[in-house]
């Protein structure tokens, strides 16, 4: 089992399925589940210029991973919610190193082999090339 569960979010539903493989992964009363939040910022910004906007964005964000904390808790597990700014694929490797995350479970799409178009360059990709440690994709 892992002590450490690391899980990128966005605020969709469609991190369901990637929440329960999580707790299928842990194990309660032994696995604390991080939930990772990561608002994109914008590059060529001014200083302050995105703030109120960046500041709903946290709101929403804090809404909807206190709900999935609460169900996660409920279910037995130590849960954690956190919300960073940058740029998403570097920021979850960056967690998972500073938290010493032991897995990362995160959602991916599948890629096409014969699509010529098909990126490769993905977040999931990404994660799974520069994490500290092991990573589970998730495909619905």
């Amino acid at each position: 089992m892992y002590d450490s569960i690391l899980v990128p979010v966005d605020l969709s539903s469609t991190n369901e399925y990637v929440l329960d493989t999580a707790q299928e992964l842990g194990a309660t009363d032994q696995t604390r589940i991080q939930l990772l939040h990561v608002i994109e910022t914008l590059q060529d910004e001014e200083p302050g210029e995105m703030d109120e906007f960046y500041e709903e964005l946290r709101e929403d964000a804090e809404a909807k991973m206190e709900a999935w904390a609460a169900e996660m808790g409920a279910n037995g597990f130590e849960v954690q919610s956190t919300i960073v700014y940058g740029e998403r694929g570097p920021k979850v490797t960056e967690v998972a190193d500073e938290e010493d995350t032991d897995l990362i479970v995160m959602r991916s799409h599948k890629v096409e082999r014969d699509d010529s178009e098909a990126q490769v360059g993905t977040v999931s990709h990404q994660v799974a090339v520069f994490a500290p440690c092991s990573v589970y994709l998730v495909r619905p």
